[in-house]
């Protein structure tokens, strides 16, 4: 239990970093930063967590990876499509 108290802290981090740097920013500035915020930090560490949690109450490892397999493509091309609108120019 001791590495999912890590990775929350990870991720609570991560977002009060992401929120700081997007305050007084424009809004092409703030889609560029969640994106990446969504690509690097939350979709691997939020799709191991509820992966994870899922994993310990079916009490299968399988379950886990099939969990963190289906959630982290999803989350990562999320990122990459708010980075993309963020770098579209005017």
């Amino acid at each position: 239990m001791n590495y999912e108290i890590y990775a929350v802290i990870i991720l609570v981090i991560g977002i009060t970093i992401a929120i700081w740097r997007s305050i007084n920013k424009s809004k092409e500035s703030k889609y560029r930063v969640w994106g990446i915020t969504t690509m690097f930090i939350f979709s691997p560490i939020l799709s191991w967590l509820v992966g994870s949690f899922y994993g310990m109450s079916e009490g299968s490892g399988f379950a886990m990876i099939g969990v963190l397999i289906v959630m982290f493509p999803i989350l990562f091309i999320v990122g990459v499509v708010l980075y993309w609108i963020g770098s579209k120019e005017k």
